[in-house]
């Protein structure tokens, strides 16, 4: 995708760079220095060229942290993470823009059902039942089908070599910039594994180190109460529910970074209302648009962790 590369390296404070010339301006790093524990530097280089930020601490895996246009013939970089625990760090500026790649996890729990009641019927203990992978890509040109990446996870995972799955995907057509991949839905294992996951697009690996996702201990149910007067659903309010026991928890555990609700309807409509996302101190939710109970099919409360994973805890109507 690009033709020439410049590389420079932060080693124990000291910089040090090399450059392949080829066309316009050829780079010159200035003004690089650690304060306050972060690495800054800029970059005189031609103007009005789209150029890619990577960085890599070995040299051979490389991550894309943002993409940026020159502008009076210069570049500032800022690496907001900090040089605390990097003995050798590795910056590469690249012409053009380069796809940049994120996995995370979905884990599903099936949660009872309403039964026309304004609360659903849920036993404890609640377990999870499912997951699946999901691979977010940025800033690429001509996406590929869901069926022609494919996830590999640690040993155990219940995935390898497997195609992701088009129902669940959302692949960028015209003039976006990022799709999202989403595998099967895995249900032995129940949670997913930390450890090596590859995914292989467009023909190369894409490789990823994943800490333990911790799944199970941060499953919290979500537990509804529904508003409906005349047949339309007005407004959802909630607690959170221990998942061993089911007692209702003063507030959202730590760990919920945020919250967001999904009205089901038939196969020819699947979700036929989004919340926003909300903050895990807000309880209840009123519907910006009208919502005929006779169409609904279920209901996902869902809810991302501080390590970036989705829970989907789903009721039946």
């Amino acid at each position: 995708m690009f033709k020439h590369g410049w590389y420079f390296s932060l080693i124990l404070g000291a910089l040090w760079y090399s450059t392949f010339t080829g066309f316009g301006q050829s780079p010159v790093f200035t003004n690089a220095s650690v304060a306050g524990g972060t690495f800054s530097a800029q970059i005189i280089i031609t103007s009005n060229q789209l150029y890619t930020i990577q960085v890599s601490t070995n040299l051979i895996h490389w991550d894309s942290v943002g993409s940026n246009t020159a502008t009076n013939n210069l570049i500032t970089l800022v690496d907001p993470r900090g040089t605390a625990g990097f003995n050798r760090q590795y910056y590469r500026i690249l012409l053009g823009a380069a796809a940049n790649f994120s996995l995370d996890f979905l884990e599903f729990a099936n949660a009872g059902n309403f039964n026309s009641n304004s609360t659903p019927n849920t036993t404890f203990p609640m377990r999870l039942t499912s997951y699946s992978a999901g691979l977010q890509v940025n800033d690429d040109t001509d996406y590929p089908a869901a069926t022609n990446i494919f996830f590999t996870g640690p040993a155990g995972s219940g995935l390898t070599n497997a195609p992701g799955d088009p129902n669940n995907s959302s692949i960028s057509g015209g003039h976006e910039n990022s799709s999202f991949y989403q595998s099967a839905l895995i249900s032995n294992p129940a949670a997913a594994p930390g450890g090596t996951w590859v995914v292989n697009y467009k023909g190369t690996n894409q490789t990823f180190t994943v800490t333990d996702p911790q799944a199970a201990s941060r499953l919290v149910v979500v537990y509804p109460t529904l508003t409906v007067v005349g047949g339309v659903v007005q407004s959802m309010s909630w607690v959170y529910r221990d998942a061993a026991t089911g007692t209702i928890l003063g507030g959202a555990p730590a760990y919920v970074s945020n919250l967001q609700f999904q009205i089901y309807g038939n196969s020819s409509q699947p979700t036929i209302y989004n919340s926003p996302n909300l903050t895990p101190d807000i309880t209840s939710h009123t519907l910006t648009s009208t919502v005929h109970y006779s169409d609904i099919s279920g209901f996902g409360l869902a809810y991302q962790d501080t390590l970036g994973n989705n829970y989907v805890v789903d009721y039946g109507n």
